[in-house]
């Protein structure tokens, strides 16, 4: 009699060919000698995040609060500037007041010195809307309504003079990189200022945690940007404006 477990030639003595799923044999088809990912712990991971740019990251995407407030804040005085300036012209004198003998102080250097002049400017004055945060977060808040509405007020004067995009093509190639490393900057003391009034209403913060996590993020991500954005504003940004304008 044949045995039908004999394959498929019914001969005796074949070798048998029976297919049994891995998932009977409690085999995982991912793990075995040609497989690719090796498990990786919780605690593997969190040291690979500690130590890597999902620390940023992280710190980033919990302060999506901050930053929507701070982002707001500056629109809505960029507008203020510009639509009042627009009302009243003469008001862009007190707005603009030093912003002469600034430009005249950055045309007598060298290009370098004018990259590392707008470097340490704009990370001097985003480190201290982060640590001035403290004080109720007030100082990065008028920080960035100052800055959004001095920005509404040239806006109007160059827009006036020379067109909407010649402005774009002024700001956007440096400031795509520079505004958002400001505003974030902004963002992180309005937290820390919302970390202190928390605490005196008699909520656990970990303030001192939270700021020098602020501090690691801003030395390792807000200041690498800012120097990028700087060194775009003297080498790159002119180029733009000179090709558009045909000077070049």
């Amino acid at each position: 009699m044949d045995d039908d477990r004999t394959g498929d030639t019914g001969m005796p003595g074949d070798n048998v060919m029976v297919d049994i799923p891995m998932e009977e044999l409690g085999i995982d088809e991912g793990i075995g000698p040609d497989a690719t990912e090796v498990p990786v712990s919780k605690e593997e991971k969190r040291t690979v995040c500690e130590s890597g740019i999902c620390k940023v990251r992280d710190y980033l995407s919990n302060l999506v609060p901050e930053i929507t407030v701070v982002v707001l804040m500056f629109v809505l005085s960029g507008i203020a500037g510009y639509f009042y300036t627009a009302l009243n012209p003469s008001s862009s004198d007190i707005a603009l007041e030093g912003l002469d003998e600034l430009v005249e102080l950055i045309m007598n250097m060298t290009p370098i010195e004018i990259m590392l002049f707008i470097f340490f400017n704009n990370a001097i004055k985003s480190l201290l809307a982060f640590v001035l945060g403290l004080g109720f977060g007030l100082i990065p808040l008028l920080f960035v309504i100052s800055n959004g509405y001095i920005l509404g007020v040239v806006t109007y004067l160059e827009s006036k003079e020379n067109g909407f995009t010649y402005i774009f093509l002024g700001i956007m190639p440096h400031g795509i990189i520079e505004l958002p490393m400001i505003l974030i900057s902004a963002a992180m003391g309005v937290r820390m200022g919302l970390n202190v009034m928390n605490s005196i209403a008699g909520r656990y913060v970990d303030i001192k945690g939270d700021f020098k996590q602020g501090i690691s993020v801003f030395f390792r991500f807000v200041m690498p940007m800012l120097l990028l954005a700087a060194g775009i504003e003297t080498f790159i940004t002119p180029l733009v404006i000179g090709l558009y304008t045909g000077i070049i």
